[in-house]
């Protein structure tokens, strides 16, 4: 293998390694794929930077379901695929619509697409995407209020399920942590995850934002079944085979 292959082939190969063996090490890796170790480091880092992988000394261990990437590591992944795909999901609102807005680094893009629609009321539980929409000419955002957590800016527990359940909605908008057509949609922080549940049980439709590297990772916290999922909206770089199956479980998947 030279230095000229492809990094997306280098990254499902390490994947697969540390699936096998829990820990794979920068020296080995770059033995193996006939790199430089500064490759590794950075193709180490960008697994990490997907919740795939940890950073370590020397080398990387297996991402545990429990461990979130911290925010500016998600904010700063995938931009251009996020972007793409919050634009895409855009043109899924249409005026005077209702909608739950989760929390995530892709939601907040998918906001800041929707200044050109009229007559929205946005439930939300993210206080940045809020504050991204608070000038909207004509919108009306009701946070859900709850516990406020540090890094996130989200809120969730008791008082923010409670405030939720208030509200129904034509269409929720989620984040995704990790996605597989076994386990469904999960993700890392429980009482987030049970704030997002409710959004999908009181909104008519449901669409999931997750970029290709959200595919094949399981994270802490069940969200739904496949079944509650009416759309999800992803980047071309999803895996073929898992697009296909999910296709399979009537999901619509949309590829930007």
């Amino acid at each position: 293998m030279t230095e000229d292959m492809l990094q997306d082939e280098r990254l499902e190969e390490i994947l697969s390694l540390l699936k096998s063996n829990q820990t794979v090490k920068i020296i080995d890796l770059a033995e193996r794929f006939s790199v430089t170790r500064e490759t590794i480091r950075r193709d180490l880092y960008e697994l990490e930077s997907r919740g795939q992988a940890r950073k370590v000394h020397g080398g990387a261990v297996i991402q545990k379901a429990g461990f979130e990437p911290p925010y500016a590591a998600r904010n700063d992944s995938n931009v251009n695929e996020k972007e793409a795909i919050a634009e895409k999901a855009a043109e899924l609102v249409e005026d005077g619509d209702s909608l739950f807005i989760d929390l995530g680094t892709t939601t907040l893009m998918f906001a800041r697409h929707l200044k050109k629609r009229t007559g929205l009321k946005v439930i939300t539980n993210s206080v940045l995407l809020a504050m991204e929409l608070v000038d909207h000419p004509s919108a009306k955002v009701i946070l859900c209020g709850g516990e406020l957590r540090a890094g996130e800016y989200s809120l969730s527990g008791s008082v923010a399920a409670r405030n939720m359940e208030a509200f129904y909605a034509d269409k929720a908008f989620i984040g995704v942590g990790g996605l597989t057509v076994e386990s469904g949609i999960t993700d890392y922080h429980v009482e987030e995850a049970e704030i997002r549940r409710l959004m999908i049980d009181r909104a008519k439709e449901t669409v999931a934002l997750a970029d290709a590297s959200k595919f094949g990772v399981i994270a802490f916290a069940k969200i739904a079944d496949l079944q509650l999922i009416d759309t999800i909206v992803t980047d071309n770089g999803a895996d073929p085979d898992m697009v296909r199956k999910l296709r399979d479980t009537g999901v619509q998947v949309m590829l930007v």
